[in-house]
């Protein structure tokens, strides 16, 4: 692998292969293809998916969206320490979520198993893509005011979290549990993380009572 040829003292985690998080500071969670369904039916949105962890937590993300000739990445410093660059970008262009207010002309992305949100009135127009990543990209992008994941596992998310944040969003789990730092010689291949993500903190209040409703 061309990670591991590159940076020898860097750990992986795949969905593919490795599941167990590793003793080491640097770890690359991969994903080499969000959205089977898509891909496997002709659909043409899916994509692949590298976060780079440090001591367990992102601090940069790259997901490719070969069928759109897309390509994101973003860097999030956190509480690292690490002198990283800032944010976030699409095409190498910076991008930023919206500062728009909910309205029938937004969108809010759900997932396949998020749908009893429609049971309740909605201030936005529903997207559902199919694919974890992409679903919360286009907030970080500018594109929804907000997405929910109920079930994604560590890799659907790695990479995405730090580019949300640097794009401006806010990433809100939806159990009380934190997401990271991820654990050393934890097997993470049936963990979901329940995920609600918004373009700005003022909208956490609007969408979190929608999708508390959700059966995780």
């Amino acid at each position: 692998m061309a990670i591991a040829q590159t940076f020898s003292d860097h750990g992986v985690l795949s969905e593919e292969v490795k599941h167990i998080f590793p003793q080491t500071d640097w770890c690359w969670i991969v994903d080499p293809l969000d959205g089977t369904t898509n891909f496997a039916r002709g659909l043409p949105l899916w994509g692949i998916s590298l976060g780079l962890l440090y001591q367990g937590t992102p601090v940069f993300g790259y997901v490719h969206i070969p069928p759109l000739q897309q390509s994101f990445h973003g860097y999030w410093r956190g509480n690292s320490g690490l002198d990283l660059p800032s944010g976030a970008f699409l095409n190498h262009c910076p991008i930023h979520t919206s500062s728009e207010n909910p309205s029938p002309n937004h969108f809010f992305n759900l997932c396949a198993r998020s749908t009893s949100v429609m049971n309740q009135p909605v201030p936005c127009k529903i997207r559902m893509l199919g694919v974890a990543t992409y679903n919360l990209l286009t907030v970080a992008m500018g594109t929804a005011l907000a997405g929910v994941e109920a079930t994604p596992k560590i890799w659907d998310i790695a990479a995405v979290w730090a580019i949300v944040q640097a794009a401006g969003g806010v990433w809100t789990p939806l159990e009380p549990e934190p997401i990271f730092p991820l654990q050393p010689g934890k097997d993470y291949s049936q963990r979901s993380y329940p995920t609600l993500v918004t373009s700005r903190s003022e909208l956490v209040s609007v969408f979190l009572p929608l999708v508390q409703s959700i059966h995780l």
